[in-house]
């Protein structure tokens, strides 16, 4: 099959566990992929970094391998579309180099400066400006606490980038932009204009000659180098596009291009985004504005730090048993987490999680909190301790959908499910359950790396319009419905999972929990 096609679109997410790449026909239709985990390091407790050396690492592993499946000519291939972390930052000297690893976007170091930016520009007039609540979780916080806690490197930064920019000019990029989509999470906006914030500049210590200029998404940007393409496989001279931040290819890739539609991305982190034509549709405060993959449009979002990531550490962690079984029957070591959970009872026998490993995001942003098991019995057994996981991930994403539905006009009439989550059908029911609306599932699980290779074909002038090239590569495999028997208990539940993270929070015992950290750890 792969022999006939003759137009064939590449897809790149450079995530924060391992970069992902997808060959697309232009109706959608998978030809290959490839993935190559990597890591993160935890340098100090709340501290994430990761190597970008690492990660491009990954890129290019991840793309040989899909080359490799796929087969193809290389007249075949039209266009690279590139997804990229948002919120993760590197610190580059003159000559585009990073002079020490990136901090991730999921990085808690900053918290004080929450209140030291406050004293310049207030919480409200900073969420005005920014379209972002005023947050010590944003890169703003991040690149102020190295300006005054690691002066030296400071000093020596020439450049402060994100990963589309970077990547993409490792790749052969001679347009070094950014975009209003990649940089949503850096909270350095000026969200009417799409542009780069000067205030928020000046209080990160930054001026505009110290971050690339912004242009826009879905735009050619330069053609696959020669050293690129000996490194990533792909042929020489291939068009590379700027793509989007990852949530924003996401968006596009479900097809979420229109107002009163609305994806929840079940990734490392679960980030909710639906379009926005007009920045005053947007009611309350607890939600954050940013540039949309669709030029010049905006998406609203949303976010829960740690979701597929709480699987994976109980994975790393625990699963010793569900990684053997997974060995044996040749699947994922989470398939069998998730057929276990299920061998439990709706609610987990009482059991709750709270999945703020990373802090709590929308619609709280409450860096400080934790996650923990709360109600454990000794009756409850391994069934009831994954369920209460998945379903803690599940209740964390509830509380930003019912955010989305009281905070923007019209609300969410529209709403799909996406990611690596999605693959597994129980977990996807739990979810469903839970948040208690239908839920459309698209065809491609992966919709970050489809929204990238779409971006990148409307970028190279294949379609005329991204709406144009998601109507042609973006349609559904099924639409998931709540279970209806178990409605009051998931209601009871979530109000029972608010209540418990509310006694935590309004007690300071998170705060308690974070001082005694930066104290002894």
């Amino acid at each position: 099959m792969s022999g006939k096609v003759t137009n064939a679109f590449i897809g790149i997410d450079a995530g924060t566990t391992g970069a992902t790449v997808g060959i697309y026909d232009e109706t959608g239709r998978e030809i290959s992929g490839g993935y190559h985990e990597y890591s993160c390091t935890y340098p100090r407790a709340g501290w994430v970094e990761q190597d970008l050396a690492e990660v491009w690492n990954g890129v290019c592993i991840a793309s040989r391998q899909a080359i490799a499946a796929a087969g193809l000519p290389a007249s075949a291939y039209r266009s690279v579309g590139l997804s990229s972390q948002r919120g993760t930052f590197g610190l580059l000297d003159k000559d585009r180099k990073p002079l020490a690893p990136s901090i991730v976007w999921n990085d808690g170091r900053a918290q004080a400066y929450e209140a030291r930016f406050a004293q310049t520009l207030s919480a409200q007039a900073y969420q005005d400006h920014t379209g972002m609540p005023l947050a010590a979780a944003w890169a703003a916080a991040k690149i102020a606490w190295v300006r005054d806690n690691r002066a030296d490197l400071f000093e020596k930064t020439r450049w402060v980038a994100n990963g589309q920019e970077y990547f993409l000019y490792l790749m052969g990029a001679d347009d070094w932009r950014t975009d209003p989509a990649s940089l949503t999470l850096n909270g350095m906006m000026d969200i009417r204009n799409l542009d780069w914030s000067d205030k928020v500049l000046g209080l990160c210590g930054l001026t505009r000659d110290m971050v690339p200029p912004v242009g826009r998404t879905a735009t050619q940007v330069g053609t696959i180098s020669k050293a690129a393409s000996e490194q990533m496989g792909i042929p020489e001279g291939t068009p590379i596009c700027r793509g989007a931040g990852d949530q924003q290819c996401a968006a596009v890739g479900a097809g979420v291009i229109k107002q009163g539609m609305a994806e929840f991305t079940i990734g490392t982190s679960a980030v909710m985004v639906a379009h926005v034509d007009n920045v005053d549709r947007v009611t309350g405060d607890k939600l954050f504005l940013g540039g949309h993959g669709v030029p010049g449009m905006w998406d609203l979002e949303g976010a829960a730090f740690a979701a597929g990531v709480c699987l994976r550490w109980w994975r790393d962690m625990f699963g010793a048993a569900e990684v053997e079984q997974a060995g044996r029957e040749n699947c994922s070591p989470y398939a069998v987490m998730v057929n276990r959970a299920l061998q439990a009872p709706a609610g987990a026998k009482g059991l709750l999680f709270h999945p703020f490993m990373q802090g709590q995001v929308t619609p709280f942003y409450d860096v400080a909190a934790k996650g923990g098991y709360l109600g454990l019995r000794l009756d409850h057994d391994r069934a009831d301790i994954i369920r209460a996981l998945l379903e803690g991930v599940a209740n964390e994403m509830r509380m930003i959908v019912d955010t989305f539905q009281a905070g923007m006009r019209g609300g969410v009439t529209e709403f799909r499910l996406t990611g690596g989550g999605t693959k597994s059908p129980g977990f996807t029911q739990i979810i469903t359950d839970v948040i208690g609306i239908p839920a459309g599932v698209p065809k491609v699980r992966e919709c970050t790396v489809l929204g990238a290779a779409i971006l990148g074909a409307v970028g190279a002038g294949c379609f005329g319009s991204t709406a144009e090239a998601a109507d042609a590569m973006v349609s559904l495999e099924s639409v998931v419905e709540p279970t209806r028997g178990n409605r009051a208990l998931y209601d009871d539940q979530h109000a029972l999972f608010k209540q418990a993270y509310h006694g935590l929070s309004d007690s300071h015992v998170f705060q308690a929990m974070h001082d005694l950290n930066a104290k002894y750890y």
